[in-house]
């Protein structure tokens, strides 16, 4: 039974002063080409370019749309709206959320709503400030 013991700890013995050697890694040569994060940049920035171009032909249909349609989209935005304070309501009953914060989502977006109506743009794309790369 000793002998068994001293075995198993001269084994450990070993394993524990081989994880202090040195260890010898060797990449594997491959004839693939690596992008690098400025070849990256472009191709996001020209599918970046691409869907700007799809926006502004959507808000250009926007536009086109007659008042009746517009309305119609108002109306599921509303909709939409609705069942958002449907859902921060029963945060407020669970206590997830404060009512005084619920109110204060619910008439912002009451607002965004009153203001897309006024302004008659485009309700799913906001413009925002592109980040220099």
């Amino acid at each position: 039974m000793n002998k068994i013991k001293l075995c198993g700890l001269a084994l450990a013995g070993l394993i524990y002063l081989a994880g202090f050697g040195s260890i010898t890694v060797e990449a594997a040569e491959t004839n693939t080409e690596s992008a690098t994060l400025s070849e990256l940049n472009k191709d996001k920035n020209s599918k970046d370019a691409a869907f700007d171009q799809r926006v502004k032909k959507a808000e250009t249909a926007w536009q086109s749309l007659t008042k009746q349609r517009k309305e119609e989209i108002y109306a599921l935005l509303e909709t939409e709206m609705n069942d958002e304070a449907k859902l921060l309501d029963k945060m407020v009953e669970f206590q997830v959320l404060d009512k005084s914060d619920a109110e204060r989502f619910k008439a912002f977006k009451v607002q965004k709503l009153k203001n897309l109506r006024e302004s008659g743009e485009f309700p799913l794309m906001k413009k925002r400030p592109r980040k220099e790369q």
